[in-house]
C-alpha cells in the first residue's frame, strides 16, 4: 500500500469516493443531484488556492483510503488574531482496506500539513467509531450542539 499526496488529477476518484462514504453512511439521499460537478468544481478552485489538500492510500492504481484537509477561515473565526483554522473530512477507507491503519496514517499526514500552513486550531466531526483515532491525535470533544428542523436527520 502506498501513500501519496492528491494532486488535481485525482480529484475525480476523491470525489466519487466522498458519494461512496455518503451512501455508505445512508446520507445519500440528502445529497443534492448536482453533487458530484459541485463538489468537483469546489476542489478543484480550493486545491488551485491551497486551501486543501488530500492524502491517499492506493492499492496499485485503485485508491482505497483517502483522508481530506480544508483551511477555512468563516465566522466567527474569521474575527480572530488569527483566522484560519483547519477541518479534517472525506475520511473514507474501502471496507477491504479497513483496519489496517489507513485513516490513522492518512490523518497524521493531513494535520502536519495543516500545521506546517499555520492553522490556529483543527475541527472534525467524528464517528464513534473513529473517536479513538482522534483522541489519540489530542482532539478533545467541545459544547457543539445540533438543532435539526427536518424529519432527514444525519
Amino acid at each position: 500500500m502506498d501513500t501519496l499526496e492528491a494532486q488535481a488529477i485525482h480529484l475525480p476518484q476523491i470525489v466519487k469516493l466522498k458519494l461512496t462514504m455518503f451512501e455508505e453512511a445512508g446520507l445519500g439521499h440528502l445529497l443534492a443531484s448536482n453533487f458530484k460537478p459541485s463538489v468537483l468544481s469546489d476542489y478543484q478552485k480550493l486545491y488551485e488556492s491551497s486551501e486543501a489538500k488530500h492524502f491517499l492510500a492506493a492499492d496499485g492504481d485503485s485508491i482505497v483510503s483517502m483522508v481530506g484537509g480544508f483551511i477555512k477561515s468563516d465566522i466567527p473565526y474569521c474575527y480572530f488574531t488569527n483566522p484560519r483554522y483547519g477541518f479534517v473530512g472525506d475520511v473514507y477507507t474501502m471496507p477491504s482496506a479497513r483496519k489496517q491503519g489507513l485513516a490513522t496514517t492518512l490523518n497524521g499526514l493531513v494535520l502536519d500539513w495543516l500545521k506546517k500552513e499555520g492553522v490556529g486550531m483543527v475541527r472534525l466531526l467524528a464517528s464513534g467509531a473513529a473517536r479513538p483515532i482522534y483522541e489519540g491525535f489530542g482532539f478533545q470533544e467541545t459544547d457543539e450542539m445540533v438543532l435539526f428542523f427536518t424529519d432527514e436527520i444525519p
